[in-house]
C-alpha cells in the first residue's frame, strides 16, 4: 500500500511540473539590472529580450491586482510577484497575442521607469528612459 501511495505521489509531482510554465524570466531581469549599471539612463528593451514578444508594460510598485489586469486585457493574470505590496521594485510584463509571454521584476535600486503611472510600449518603440534617485 505504501508503494501505491508513493507512486501516486511521484505522478501528481511529475504532473504539476509538466503543467507549470514559469513565466518569470530571470535571464533578463539580470541581463537589465546589468544594462541599468553606470551612467545608462535610456535602454532598449527589445536589444535584452530573446523571445517574441508584441507588447509590454512596466507597473510601479503598489499597483494593485484588479489594474494590471485591466491594462493587460488578461483577467487570468495573477500577481506572482506581489507588486500589489512591494516597493522594492517595477514588474515588466510581456505579451504575446493576448497571452502573457513572461515578466520580469527589475529592483528599484538602478533606477525608475515611469512615475506613478503604468506605461506601456512595443517592440520598434521600446528604449525607456531610467530616472535615477
Amino acid at each position: 500500500m505504501k508503494k501505491y501511495i508513493l507512486l501516486f505521489m511521484f505522478c501528481l509531482l511529475v504532473g504539476q511540473m509538466l503543467g507549470h510554465k514559469d513565466i518569470r524570466h530571470k535571464e533578463l531581469e539580470r541581463s537589465l539590472h546589468t544594462a541599468l549599471q553606470g551612467d545608462v539612463h535610456n535602454v532598449n528593451i527589445a536589444s535584452v529580450t530573446d523571445f517574441q514578444w508584441d507588447k509590454a508594460y512596466v507597473f510601479p510598485p503598489y499597483t494593485p491586482v484588479e489594474v494590471m489586469r485591466d491594462e493587460l486585457g488578461v483577467q487570468s493574470y495573477k500577481d506572482w510577484s506581489g507588486l500589489g505590496f512591494r516597493d522594492d521594485i517595477n514588474l515588466l510584463v510581456f505579451l504575446h497575442g493576448d497571452q502573457i509571454a513572461h515578466y520580469a521584476e527589475i529592483d528599484r535600486a538602478f533606477g525608475e521607469f515611469g512615475q506613478n503611472d503604468s506605461l506601456s510600449f512595443t517592440p520598434s518603440h521600446a528604449t525607456l528612459t531610467v530616472q535615477r534617485f
